[in-house]
């Protein structure tokens, strides 16, 4: 796989792909001049609010020919496919290894090149990186709930809960949907715990639940007050990236930015000065929207 690598031109990268990159090294911890990224396993800094979604970043940078696998990479790391030959790597248990800069640059180099590029964003690139993060997030706080109840379990989170998500994703931001998933948590919560139905039955209850008090809000009118986001100390780095490097106004922009009015306030910010966007841009959202106190 090293001797078919091509070098890559690290200042051609894509912005969703240069997004991608930069949190991934930044979560890694590398050190000055290092190359090889630890396995996620054994990484301490959440590149993603899910394990899902850190794995997804990996397998997307191996996939684009960004991240090899690392020669240093423990055998087991590795599985045969005696009958086809295919070797798997697993990308959790998996060392990786940055390719080569077509022009020789350094790992500092890139990352500053990395950096730059962030400033420029893209509004189709954002849009699309939001939504990835902003189900994420929603998954995260979603399987929280219910580990609060001590009725989690691996298939909680399903497709039809995911589906419903995205779906409102659209008209709520991020703490906007946190709102909804905890009262329709907690009030499906409470039928398990007075015995009127199994946990079984609860969760074939979840989206419906979702969408009942979600619609309910959108149909009437009444505006959905957001959780507060978290410190950015207690998020991932691919979250804080998105919400204070390239949104420009992390707090904000966590309770307030609905996925259908990303584009646009992504073309507000290239047109405004860097440190009145935000505060333009919020300050024309009908009063109903106004962020809380």
């Amino acid at each position: 796989m090293h001797e078919k690598a091509k070098p890559v031109d690290y200042a051609k990268l894509s912005f969703f792909q240069s997004c991608l990159l930069y949190a991934a090294l930044l979560a890694a911890n590398l050190a000055p001049g290092e190359r090889v990224v630890p396995p996620l396993e054994m990484q301490i800094d959440e590149l993603a609010a899910t394990p899902e979604l850190a794995d997804e970043i990996y397998a997307r940078l191996c996939t684009d020919g960004i991240f090899l696998p690392a020669l240093e990479s423990n055998v087991d790391a590795y599985s045969l496919d005696r009958d086809t030959d295919a070797i798997t790597v697993n990308i959790r248990a998996g060392a990786w290894t940055l390719a080569d800069d077509l022009y020789g640059r350094s790992i500092d180099e890139i990352l500053t090149l990395l950096f730059r590029r962030l400033d420029q964003p893209e509004p189709a690139a954002v849009e699309a990186l939001w939504y990835l993060v902003a189900e994420d997030e929603c998954k995260r706080y979603f399987v929280g709930q219910w580990e609060r109840y001590r009725f989690a379990h691996p298939g909680v989170y399903s497709a039809k809960v995911s589906t419903t998500l995205q779906r409102y994703l659209d008209q709520c931001s991020i703490g906007q949907m946190w709102n909804v998933i905890y009262y329709a948590v907690k009030n499906l919560a409470a039928l398990t715990q007075e015995g009127k139905h199994t946990p079984q039955h609860i969760y074939n209850m979840l989206p419906g639940s979702i969408r009942r008090y979600a619609d309910y809000r959108l149909a009437n009118g009444q505006s959905i007050r957001p959780w507060h986001r978290p410190t950015p100390a207690g998020a991932s780095w691919v979250t804080n990236i998105l919400l204070d490097k390239i949104l420009k106004a992390g707090d904000i922009c966590f309770e307030m930015l609905k996925g259908q009015d990303v584009a646009k306030y992504v073309e507000h910010l290239v047109t405004k000065p860097i440190d009145c966007a935000a505060a333009t841009w919020f300050s024309t959202l009908p009063p109903s929207s106004a962020r809380p106190e």
